[in-house]
């Protein structure tokens, strides 16, 4: 058993070194939508995670968190982690206000996809350098390379303190169901593939290629029932529950 020391990236393929640089030394693997979809998530500092297979000749280990619990194999760095019995981290829900306020801070956050640590994680360049200096790097290449940024559901995930679902697919079903016209701050708005969060008489989301934005509540709402028929409505802080 170990314990993250640092913000630490969960990837879904083994060979996580060799995608950082490329064949010219400042490349990663983007898709056609500039995003790297080799990365699940960030792990905040103190999770614990399980070693379950070292890959050989290597400094990464196949890896089992409960903090994302869902289907498929996943990797990271071992200099992530500290092998130790000690307990994790606390899970406290911080209130809605403070959820909402941490929200709001990251307005103009690129969207990355895995991302939801959203001032990046530094080590990542120290452990996978790229050939010419950092600074010089596109923009877009900077941000994905130490994966500065958040998506959809990252962004509730790193205001929440990690008390919500990493993933749309688990956010579909979770708090409690609500109609539109009951409609309260921090309600998701939610269909697998993405979320969008109610504040006030705006929505706010991370979305791609934008990154974290907000929109007037009716707008949005009227984009989501035009192009979304599928998308539900969850309740799940307490706070909004006990008013119910």
């Amino acid at each position: 058993m170990a314990i993250t020391k640092h913000p630490t990236p969960l990837f879904n393929v083994p060979h996580i070194p060799a995608c950082f640089g490329g064949s010219d030394g400042n490349s990663l693997p983007l898709d056609d939508q500039k995003l790297m979809r080799i990365v699940e998530t960030v792990l905040f500092p103190c999770s614990r995670i399980e070693l379950l297979e070292k890959i050989p000749r290597s400094p990464i280990w196949r890896v089992r968190s409960e903090e994302y619990d869902y289907p498929g194999a996943f990797y990271t760095d071992e200099r992530f982690l500290e092998q130790t019995d000690r307990p994790p981290r606390e899970h406290k829900l911080p209130s809605v206000s403070t959820i909402m306020q941490r929200m709001n801070a990251l307005v103009g956050t690129p969207y990355i996809w895995g991302g939801n640590w959203p001032s990046g994680i530094e080590l990542l360049n120290q452990l996978y350098p790229s050939k010419t200096p950092f600074n010089e790097l596109d923009p877009l290449i900077q941000n994905t390379w130490i994966l500065k940024g958040v998506d959809c559901t990252g962004l509730l995930y790193y205001a929440t303190d990690g008390y919500t679902p990493r993933n749309s697919s688990s956010l579909v079903a979770f708090g409690k169901p609500v109609p539109i016209h009951e409609l309260k701050d921090l309600d998701i708005i939610a269909w697998k593939g993405h979320i969008v969060i109610a504040f006030g008489n705006e929505t706010i989301e991370s979305r791609h290629p934008m990154g974290v934005v907000k929109t007037p509540l009716h707008q949005r709402l009227a984009e989501i029932q035009q192009q979304r028929p599928d998308f539900v409505i969850r309740r799940f802080h307490p706070e909004n529950l006990k008013s119910s």
